[in-house]
């Protein structure tokens, strides 16, 4: 039987051990971006400056013009890898009638509906990696809860489920080649709400 000291050691050394692990793959995922930098670097900025081009072009529209997502936001995000990762997001919000009770049944229930594109220099060579994100949140308040006796009945409050909040996301790699115009116009146009994004999921 060991003694406790000895247990104890044991896990130390395995916390160390996989401490170690993580960070040779990252040291190792970081050397491989930087190969790729060094072969689509240029290009991907120039992609990238594209981006913002357009997207400022879009914010500088009217307000009436930009209905409804309001504006497209750009930031480039820092990270461990250096893989000259940018974030392309955007936001709207929406009604729908939904069935609430036999009391009620039917309400308008209102959505934060927000979408996000993540773009990074891939570790495999040639490629770029893609995250898209979409979420769609209800909004609660306080007086959509029922207060009456009978509204916390389940005979008389049968409602049909509807959860807080959908996600919906994928990550994948293409090769960078494949970023022509018209891809690059098929992100602004899922960004400004003008297709579903039915390619990226």
């Amino acid at each position: 039987m060991n003694h406790w000291l000895e247990e104890a050691e044991e896990k130390v050394h395995k916390r160390s051990h996989k401490h170690s692990q993580i960070k040779d793959r990252v040291v190792s995922k970081k050397s491989e971006v930087k190969e790729n930098k060094n072969l689509i670097g240029e290009d991907y900025l120039d992609l990238i400056d594209q981006f913002v081009s357009i997207i400022q072009r879009i914010n500088n529209l009217p307000r009436t013009e930009r209905i409804p997502f309001g504006q497209i936001t750009s930031k480039h995000k820092e990270n461990k890898l250096d893989n000259l990762l940018h974030k392309f997001s955007s936001s709207r919000r929406i009604s729908i009638r939904e069935f609430s009770g036999f009391l009620a049944p039917f309400k308008t229930q209102r959505y934060k509906n927000s979408r996000s594109f993540f773009i990074s220099v891939s570790r495999e060579m040639g490629s770029v990696l893609l995250e898209y994100k979409e979420i769609k949140a209800k909004k609660v308040r306080l007086e959509d809860k029922p207060q009456s006796f009978f509204s916390k009945l389940n005979f008389f409050n049968r409602k049909k489920e509807h959860t807080s909040h959908e996600v919906n996301e994928n990550i994948k790699t293409i090769p960078f080649k494949e970023f022509d115009e018209n891809l690059l116009l098929e992100h602004i146009d899922w960004l400004a709400f003008k297709n579903e994004g039915t390619n990226f999921f």
